[in-house]
């Protein structure tokens, strides 16, 4: 098994209850100012130059976009016209939590054709969260997901545990999973750290290889999976611990359940499921 530290313990979006983990959301970046906390929510309506987005607290929000602002979906940009009422978006710019106003900088989109399959495969194909309770005798963890419900998952010999998430973010989104937790409770931020002088970034270093006995309970984690007897039972989870530093490790298989190297083959990308 295999930890993977980067279900990002970033900050907490107070209005849409976002997980920050981008690195770098200060100054600059896009056009300059002052990137606040992202705020995540449903779009309710939208506009030639605004968004109306209701957060999971119930509070609803003014995106303001303008020609400057990047709107992504998928890695790729888009118009704001492409955005429709019952996407999920997360707006990052300078918030005004009183007038309930966000002056998006950057704003990511998550269709609501793909919200709904991820809602139907969390728990099913995938699991997003943090440990609440780990049982180590049963080999069994609770996660409260970030769809705030709680769930009992079970490991075993075939499961890999590795120290952050690039080995995970795309067998999740292979699962038909949000990687980024958007559209229910978690988030990503999306201030992007830059690489200086031009220079080509390195490659990404290789996954730190860990066992269930490395993991704790406050960890974030994020895991593909399948149900066996209705339990989901883990393929591969990547584990981060609250503060760690966002993007660490890669992909890789981990050691199992007694330090051996799992399987290649314990880990296929399910296929998704239609949305309910």
């Amino acid at each position: 098994m295999q930890a993977q530290a980067n279900q990002p313990a970033g900050q907490q979006a107070q209005p849409g209850q976002a997980q920050g983990t981008g690195r770098g959301g200060g100054r600059g970046g896009f056009g300059g100012g002052q990137m606040g906390q992202p705020v995540q929510g449903i779009v309710t309506a939208a506009t030639k130059d605004k968004l109306t987005i209701k957060t999971d607290a119930g509070d609803s929000y003014d995106v303001s976009v303008t020609d400057t602002s990047r709107i992504m979906r998928n890695g790729q940009q888009i118009k704001l016209s492409d955005v429709k009422p019952g996407d999920s978006v997360t707006a990052r710019g300078t918030v005004d939590a009183t007038k309930k106003t966000v002056e998006a900088m950057m704003v990511m989109d998550v269709d609501a054709a793909t919200l709904a399959k991820a809602k139907e495969n969390m728990g099913k194909t995938y699991v997003t969260g943090r440990l609440t309770a780990i049982d180590s005798d049963n080999l069994k963890l609770t996660v409260m997901r970030t769809d705030n419900v709680s769930q009992v998952i079970a490991v075993d010999d075939g499961t890999s545990f590795q120290r952050g998430n690039r080995g995970v973010t795309a067998d999740v989104t292979a699962a038909g999973g949000l990687a980024t937790g958007g559209g229910f409770g978690g988030g990503r931020g999306m201030g992007g750290g830059r690489q200086g002088g031009g220079a080509q970034a390195a490659a990404p270093p290789a996954p730190e290889s860990i066992t269930l006995a490395d993991i704790k309970v406050g960890d974030a984690v994020m895991a593909t999976g399948t149900l066996k007897d209705g339990t989901f039972t883990v393929l591969k989870m990547g584990v981060s611990e609250p503060g760690g530093v966002p993007g660490a490790g890669g992909a890789g298989r981990g050691r199992g359940l007694n330090g051996q190297a799992a399987s290649p083959n314990a880990a296929p990308s399910p296929a998704p499921a239609p949305p309910q």
